[in-house]
């Protein structure tokens, strides 16, 4: 995850042009021979300039307003889009100007779920619910950190205070105002203490 952090920040500050991916998950990150994360799926209608927007990210809106006109048309990769699979920023679907909150929020609920083990959607009952409401679920009902936690994380309870630390930054990166998400750089940092603080 440190990987995709460094890659973001990459894309975000240190490319030609700031970037925004906007279709961060898991299936857009691949993992090279010795484990290190690589992130693809830069389609010209996905990587979005924030200078300009994208005609496929503006496209995506009238799709989602045809959508919610009960249009049938609509094709089923779109709609998927449109959507959203659980990795999309709330406003994503508002808003025409890509910004590069939407890739933190993503990344925000890949690291969720590489903490609970879960997926970015939950069934809960007979429902189905993001993670991000089911984890604000858990922390309101205030559920002990081990029946958040991927089991097998529970084997590390001596690195339960990391964990936690984990859980923090993930938790602002999900936040639901993208002004209060942090920058990439700000989450890097914020890993690279937790290592040091764990070493």
């Amino acid at each position: 995850m440190k990987g995709t952090a460094k890659g973001l920040l990459y894309l975000h500050e240190f490319s030609p042009k700031k970037y925004v991916h906007g279709d961060l998950k898991p299936s857009n990150i691949l993992l090279g021979h010795n484990m290190e994360p690589h992130i693809s799926d830069f389609g010209v209608g996905r990587l979005a300039n924030i200078a300009g927007g994208s005609p496929t990210l503006q496209s995506n809106r009238v799709a989602a307003e045809q959508l919610q006109g009960r249009q049938k048309s609509i094709s089923t990769e779109v709609t998927t889009n449109v959507l959203g699979n659980g990795y999309m920023a709330p406003e994503a679907l508002k808003v025409v100007k890509p910004s590069q909150k939407w890739d933190v929020y993503s990344y925000g609920v890949i690291l969720l779920e590489m903490i609970t083990g879960r997926s970015s959607i939950v069934l809960v009952g007979n429902s189905e619910i993001d993670l991000v409401q089911w984890i604000q679920l858990c922390i309101e009902e205030k559920k002990p950190v081990l029946e958040v936690l991927d089991p097998y994380l529970g084997e590390d309870a001596d690195k339960e205070e990391e964990i936690i630390g984990v859980l923090k930054i993930a938790m602002a990166c999900v936040h639901s105002s993208p002004e209060k998400r942090p920058t990439m750089r700000h989450v890097l940092d914020a890993l690279d203490r937790l290592s040091i603080s764990s070493d």
